[in-house]
């Protein structure tokens, strides 16, 4: 688990504290009349995006990630051609139009004016557009012609929507207003706008004089970008190519007022699909019969509904096969650098992995935190594909075929594969070096300083990094590091506990929340994190935390354990070694109020290449045993269980644990601890309770433990977040 963290100021360039909290406002502005909303991107942080798209949904707001959908653009953007661009980027055309007159309406009271006047009977809202009189009234007067919003967008600056909330009322958007344009159809001849690059050759010198090339784009449009692109934003799937979908599965609140993007009728006639009676019944939501019950975390305004953990998601869920093509989306959406639909999906799964019951009506999805009608469409579609009866296994989506089909993805998916190469890095090979495959990464890479040291190695070690590692491969990959731990701390032999008397040294007898007591509290632990801890059968890396209850030992034991390994051989490439955590003096990571560039996590670690050094030299000249990628994680025992919490969860888990922290407490949260934003205060969740009712003397511990996992289980109960195993945790 390799996450990252965007620290949010309190104050300054940070927008948390623009949003009013509910708390602070009973009556907060409710956002569910208004058309769909997008936040765009552009020259926004990812926190403060994040934090405009909280606070939409947690008004009650249509808030979409689709382009096509939404009505109402936000964001930090303040020239009309650059705002129209980005609509255009995204493949929204539009000419510019201005806002569509709203209809008076009839009989509006509103409250008495000084004098004793009011302004009812058959006065109308229009009439009094101009009263120049403050407050939400006239707010919400002038803002009218946001809910009328057919075949219209408007582009708002960012300002809107958090003064709207702190003022509790719909503000005019003319003041806001960027840009507003009328809906029109792509012209047929004009190809989905991208962003220019350079061409760059790469020549090689070959043995007869003469000189290649290495591949590459050499025309501005980058290789691939359009198809790819027109896969996820359903352009292939919907456009000119295939039939649109007959049946309306817009938000209902927004149907009768005909929002979203209607495409021209393709010429090509749609294949007929014999639908039974039953079908339609299904399709019927009125037929649809009772639906289970939800779960506590579904229902509406329950305060933990929008945080995957705060619920129990195991592996295997009811709806893993469909889950699975949501996978495959958010995967080549996030290799598109599109962060707000991987979010979103991410958010979708974690959300469907929860539901503990089999789907089988669209209603039982759009009633899930995070999903959207579009995946209630996209579900439909999978379930129809084939007959009802038939295996989940056989059911597909037209998007999650044409991305299994589609070269350019293969060829990113390749080079994301490469350890130390995310997806910024690996379109770059793609589209602007032109790269295709390993060969072309070596030839034209490997001495050209294209490639770091990490990469490097993982090219070099590119297929053996690719084969998981078996539960017991990690087990005997853990054991030998403590081994060694203990060793370089000269922990004596009789304070090692062993398997006989029910303690491995790195896992928990049960893992049911009571830490194993029969340890000796003098010997290092080790404990095995990440998707091992969650319950995999296999592995891709082996990720393990080494503590102690003295600080002491724990000081610097990183580069100790690592010039160990190494001088047996275990590890053959040290690639990152950080001290980060032991040069601060193994305190909680400071909390300054602002952007420091500090990541989620701020241990001391090293990421390794392990090989394991024992074969048969007789047989063999060179060591034959595969490479596996281990990385070893020293916590300080003050704050283990932030550690180990941090490094067991899947992404959205740990993700939402910050977001929690940041928006529901007022906490920071990462692997070092927890701090007060307000203040900057250490807060203490993990120490073991004491009794204060005179049968023991106050700050004697209780009989509540003191292992790891008991100080994970309180943590995660300090926090609000509430314990739950690690194989509960499985979000995706």
């Amino acid at each position: 688990m390799t996450a990252t963290e965007a620290e949010t100021p309190c104050s300054g360039t940070g927008l948390n504290a623009a949003y009013p909290s509910e708390m602070d406002d009973p009556t907060r502005l409710d956002f569910s009349s208004l058309p769909p909303i997008f936040i765009l991107q552009a020259n926004l942080p990812a926190d403060d995006m994040h934090e405009a798209e909280d606070a939409v949904y947690e008004a009650g707001g249509q808030l979409t990630y689709s382009p096509q959908e939404a009505r109402i653009f936000v964001g930090r953007l303040t020239q009309k051609k650059r705002a129209a661009f980005e609509l255009r980027s995204r493949g929204l055309w539009t000419e510019e139009s201005s806002l569509p007159q709203q209809p008076p309406r009839k009989k509006r009271k509103l409250d008495p004016q000084p004098g004793g006047q009011s302004l009812s009977g058959s006065e109308t809202e229009s009439e009094h557009d101009n009263d120049t009189r403050d407050g939400p009234e006239q707010a919400q007067t002038v803002s009218d012609a946001l809910f009328n919003l057919e075949d219209h967008v408007v582009v708002l600056k960012l300002q809107w929507l958090t003064k709207s909330l702190g003022a509790g009322a719909f503000l005019p958007p003319e003041p806001y207003l960027v840009y507003s344009g009328r809906i029109v159809e792509r012209p047929r001849d004009v190809t989905r706008p991208s962003t220019p690059t350079q061409s760059i050759t790469y020549i090689k010198a070959t043995s007869d004089g003469l000189t290649t090339s290495s591949p590459q784009a050499s025309s501005s449009q980058k290789p691939g970008e359009s198809s790819l692109t027109s896969i996820l934003d359903g352009t292939i799937l919907n456009g000119d190519s295939q039939p649109s979908p007959i049946v309306d599965y817009s938000p209902r609140r927004f149907r009768d007022k005909k929002y979203g993007h209607r495409t021209t009728p393709s010429t090509t006639h749609p294949t007929l699909h014999r639908t039974t009676t039953s079908e339609h019944d299904f399709l019927d939501p009125s037929k649809s019969g009772s639906l289970p019950p939800p779960p506590d975390w579904m229902l509406q305004g329950h305060p933990r509904a929008n945080y995957a953990c705060t619920r129990s998601t195991f592996a295997n869920p009811p709806n893993e096969a469909f889950i699975a093509h949501l996978s495959k989306i958010k995967d080549a959406r996030l290799l598109t650098l599109d962060e707000i639909g991987v979010r979103a999906y991410s958010t979708s799964i974690a959300s469907l992995s929860a539901y503990p019951h089999k789907i089988t009506v669209p209603s039982e999805i759009t009633r899930l935190p995070g999903c959207s009608e579009k995946i209630a469409k996209l579900w439909i579609e999978w379930f129809t594909s084939t007959d009802p009866d038939a295996p989940d296994s056989e059911r597909h989506l037209r998007v999650t075929d044409a991305l299994e089909k589609d070269e350019d993805l293969k060829i990113l998916k390749l080079f994301w594969n490469i350890w130390g190469v995310g997806a910024d890095t690996a379109r770059k090979f793609y589209f602007e070096r032109g790269w295709r495959d390993l060969d072309d990464v070596v030839e034209y890479g490997w001495h050209s300083g294209a490639l770091n040291r990490v990469q490097q190695i993982g090219v070099k070690f590119y297929d053996d990094f690719l084969v998981k590692i078996p539960r017991k491969e990690v087990e005997e990959i853990s054991d030998i590091i403590l081994r060694h731990a203990r060793l370089c701390r000269k922990l004596p032999k009789a304070w090692w506990s062993n398997k006989e008397n029910g303690y491995r040294g790195n896992w928990s007898k049960s893992d049911d929340g009571h830490g194993d007591q029969t340890w000796d509290p003098r010997d290092m632990v080790c404990v095995i994190v990440g998707g091992y801890r969650r319950g995999k059968t296999e592995c891709g890396d082996v990720d393990v935390i080494l503590s102690h209850r003295d600080e002491e030992y724990t000081r610097d034991l990183v580069v100790d354990v690592v010039k160990s390994l190494e001088e047996e051989e275990y590890i053959t490439h040290t690639l990152t070694l950080h001290t980060t955590n032991s040069d601060r003096d193994q305190q909680t990571l400071p909390y300054k109020g602002e952007h420091t560039g500090h990541g989620f996590d701020t241990l001391d670690k090293a990421l390794c290449v392990w090989q394991d050094p024992v074969f048969d030299r007789e047989k063999h000249e060179k060591n034959p045993n595969i490479h596996r990628r281990v990385d070893i994680i020293v916590s300080p025992w003050r704050t283990v269980g932030a550690a180990v919490l941090g490094w067991s969860g899947a992404t959205t888990n740990e993700r939402d644990i910050r977001r929690w922290c940041r928006k529901e407490k007022g906490w920071k949260y990462d692997s070092s601890g927890v701090r007060d934003r307000a203040n900057g205060a250490v807060l203490d969740f993990e120490s073991p309770r004491t009794k204060e009712n005179g049968k023991l003397n106050r700050g004697e511990v209780l009989d509540d433990g003191d292992g790891w996992e008991d100080r994970e289980r309180r943590l995660m109960e300090g926090l609000g977040i509430g314990w739950r195993p690690a194989r509960e945790r499985v979000t995706g």
